[in-house]
């Protein structure tokens, strides 16, 4: 490590709401192996959390974590990432979520590089942290208020200043699919929510302002010019129906000057809101289908949702599963205790949300998630199920039907590993645009081969009609990913693999190692820096195992990837991608091949030093990245090949 501690804050707060203790961890002694968010945050997981620990259960750690890049001015590095045990998986198991705004700088002004919450509270409670200080404090008049009845209350007691995570009315009513929120719109899945609220916490507030240190600031405030000036892309916005919602401005989140698509939007009616992603969208298209449908109903229903803390992915799936069942007649309408019909209006999806937020009739049923609702109403509920449906995330966005190295990605993962599968469709989204309006996107197929080749690892990398070099792209994009989670870098911007604003359109893989460098004063390069990806993956793939993952049965896409093909995707409807020339190749009809999938499954074993014959690490290849310990109790555990 640098002589002077620059990038962290070289400590971690650590509270026991059982006890209410507070006391601290050194956060160098996890940083030389994890460098910090998901990276340190997996880490003590793997200490603190025993996988006979239900998720909502006191023992269950809820751990946020920022990166050596917060607050110090770094482009696009002003989020965190929340690591716990996940009760909306079936089974409960690890689960990890990545948030936006300002709680993570502010946090770091405050004088601490993350904060573990265990235990639970005898009554509603708070943590505020301020500058080097941390208190428990009384939350009975929070307690029951939405997201914004939050801000406003901790902004009256600790000024503007004040950032926070919270949870709304599902996370105090223990619904699995409850969110974390930030008081700058950010979420995340996963039922954190939940997990906050089984603790009788209602929010984090932090006040801070200090700042970490940085070691090279002329070269930091360089690289700040560089990287804004490669994520310009002039008009390239959140697609909507511009007659109904349009684009206002930007709404950053902390010192970011990125070029991003998170943005204030405004309805025809003149209502204003910050969103971005699916979020934005989700209840659009059941508006829309209604004579009386607008775009203020598509933006409340946003709006209710991260106010009551519930899932914008898995209300959309909810909504999609109720229809379902009832047009097949396995739910009636008294079961559901809604009126089928009046899907998309305003009145129904706010009927919806209060009804799984308070655990009312079908809502409690719901409450815990769809994948146990369908165990409970039975194998004709589940037969509704549509290839969007799983435990946290969206399994039918970018499949591995469609994008081969997306296949790897998602069998490795406990959720939806959106981070990484952004990596591979962006680039593609960028291309599609191109061929409708060359302005804009400067990523033709002969740029979008060059990047696959820089960034992927090698010239087959960029080919979704083969198999080949799929396995490396893979190890390198989980590496690549696991460390920005680390930084934290926002997917949405990092890494720039292409750009407007470099002579051959082509993004640079080092500008990470750069940062990096320049804040820490630690000399590292890009190899470097991806060999900590590599360890934060090993150290995660333990915990899978640990917990019951079974390698090779477990390490396997959705079964409809291999058996159903593809035929449409609302963000590639002609499902075409870049050929070894200008002209597109389909991929209409695509299925996974099962065969060259475990072949390539096998040589992504062998590239990471595990067994490829069982999918088991070896002891030597946990001891090479410094994880002996491991090694030794997954082999007390005959879990090592």
């Amino acid at each position: 490590m640098a002589e002077q501690l620059c990038g962290w804050m070289g400590k971690i707060l650590k509270v026991d709401l059982t006890s209410s203790s507070i006391t601290e961890l050194d956060t160098m002694k996890y940083a030389d192996r994890f460098l910090g968010g998901r990276g340190i945050a997996t880490r003590l997981y793997w200490e603190e959390v025993m996988p006979e620990v239900g998720a909502l259960e006191p023992e269950n750690r809820l751990i946020l974590m920022s990166g050596p890049l917060v607050a110090t001015g770094a482009q696009g590095a002003s989020r965190f990432e929340v690591v716990g045990k996940s009760p909306m998986i079936l089974p409960e198991g690890f689960c990890y979520g990545n948030l936006g705004g300002y709680f993570a700088p502010f946090l770091k002004k405050a004088g601490y590089d993350g904060v573990m919450v265990s235990g639970r509270a005898d009554r509603p409670c708070y943590i505020l942290v301020t500058d080097g200080k941390a208190e428990i404090r009384d939350a009975s008049s929070l307690w029951g208020k939405s997201v914004s009845e939050v801000r406003d209350a901790l902004q009256g007691e600790h000024g503007k200043n004040v950032h926070f995570v919270t949870t709304g009315k599902a996370g105090e009513n223990l619904c699995r699919n409850a969110t974390l929120m930030t008081d700058h719109e950010g979420s995340a899945t996963g039922g954190f929510g939940a997990v906050l609220g089984s603790k009788n916490l209602k929010a984090i507030a932090v006040v801070g302002t200090g700042k970490p240190a940085v070691a090279m600031q002329k070269e930091l405030t360089e690289l700040n010019k560089l990287t804004i000036k490669m994520s310009e892309r002039g008009t390239l916005r959140m697609p909507t129906p511009k007659k109904l919602i349009q684009y206002v401005k930007k709404a950053p989140c902390y010192q970011c000057g990125m070029d991003c698509l998170r943005g204030v939007f405004r309805t025809a009616s003149g209502r204003e809101a910050v969103r971005k992603c699916q979020s934005l969208v989700f209840y659009m298209p059941y508006a829309f289908m209604r004579p009386d449908g607008d775009a203020d109903t598509t933006v409340d229903a946003t709006a209710l949702c991260n106010e009551y803390s519930l899932c914008t992915m898995e209300m959309s799936n909810v909504i999609e599963w109720l229809a379902a069942c009832h047009r097949a007649g396995v739910l009636t309408e008294d079961e559901i205790g809604l009126d089928m019909a009046d899907v998309g209006s305003a009145d129904f999806i706010q009927r919806l949300v209060m009804m799984i937020a308070n655990r009312e009739g079908m809502g409690d049923v719901l409450a815990e998630g769809l994948l146990r609702a369908g165990e409970k109403l039975g194998d004709a509920a589940k037969a509704q199920f549509t290839d969007n449906m799983a435990g946290v995330g969206m399994t039918g966005a970018y499949s591995a039907r469609e994008y081969v190295t997306n296949a790897l990605l998602y069998a490795m993962e406990p959720r939806q590993p959106i981070a990484m599968l952004h990596e591979v469709s962006y680039m593609i989204a960028r291309w599609l645009l191109h061929l409708i309006r060359p302005n804009l996107s400067p990523t033709t197929a002969e740029v979008f081969r060059n990047a696959a080749t820089r960034f992927w690892g090698g010239d087959k990398a960029w080919d979704f009609t083969t198999y080949e070099g799929k396995a490396l792209a893979t190890v390198i994009i989980q590496d690549r990913t696991l460390m920005k989670d680390s930084l934290v870098l926002c997917d949405t911007i990092w890494p720039m693999m292409d750009s407007f604003n470099t002579p051959d359109h082509v993004g640079d893989p080092t500008l990470e190692s750069k940062l990096f460098s320049a804040v820490t004063g630690i000399d590292t390069d890009e190899q470097g820096l991806l060999a900590y990806g590599e360890r934060i993956f090993n150290q995660q793939r333990a915990i899978l195992l640990r917990e019951g993952w079974k390698a090779k049965k477990d390490d396997t896409p959705a079964e409809y990837n291999f058996v159903e093909p593809v035929e449409s995707d609302m963000l590639n409807p002609h499902l075409i991608v870049p050929g070894p020339t200008e002209e597109p190749v389909s991929i209409r009809g695509n299925v996974l091949d099962r065969k060259k999938f475990e072949e390539m499954r096998e040589e992504f074993y062998d590239l990471r030093g595990w067994d490829p014959s069982s999918g088991l690490q070896k002891k030597e290849t946990l001891t090479r990245l410094g994880m002996s310990d491991v090694a030794e109790e997954l082999g007390n555990a005959g879990l090592l090949a």
